[in-house]
């Protein structure tokens, strides 16, 4: 039986270490198509695409996705995204978020106003993100000064 060299093991070594890195951080965009699915006194969904950027040089997966969202600094809802989402390489892609309002605390003027001027955004949670079937715990932490349009 012959013996193979150590060297030849090199590539593989190198293989295994950079598919087990951590995938650098998805870069926010913005979001789009805000769309009121329903308005109700209690209860109100709203329907929104949030754009990312994926800057790693591997595609990656989405398993799950909790979300708070703050406008103003005022607590507007929770999203929570449950499907599996392919997110491509170093290429932009949309998530599709409903969010689900509740208008006791959030109230109808509140919702009225957000069309009419800039808004503080505010989202905080975090989404489990990976490959390979390894998948990490991702923060999601992020204000930025946003224009909605419905």
């Amino acid at each position: 039986m012959k013996k193979t060299p150590w060297w030849l093991l090199l590539p593989l070594l190198w293989l295994g270490w950079s598919g087990c890195a951590k995938p650098t951080s998805l870069d926010y965009l913005g979001i789009r198509n805000v769309k009121v699915l329903s308005m109700g006194w209690k209860e109100s969904t709203v329907a929104v695409d949030v754009e990312y950027f994926n800057p790693n040089r591997y595609p990656l997966t989405m398993k799950k996705a909790e979300v708070n969202v703050f406008v103003n600094d005022k607590y507007l809802g929770k999203s929570t995204f449950d499907s599996t989402l392919k997110i491509p390489k170093q290429d932009t892609f949309l998530v599709p978020v409903k969010l689900t309002i509740d208008m006791a605390t959030v109230g109808i003027g509140f919702l009225q106003n957000l069309s009419s001027e800039e808004v503080l955004l505010r989202l905080e949670g975090n989404a489990k993100i990976g490959r390979s079937g390894i998948f990490i715990n991702y923060p999601i932490n992020y204000t930025r000064k946003q224009k909605l349009s419905f």
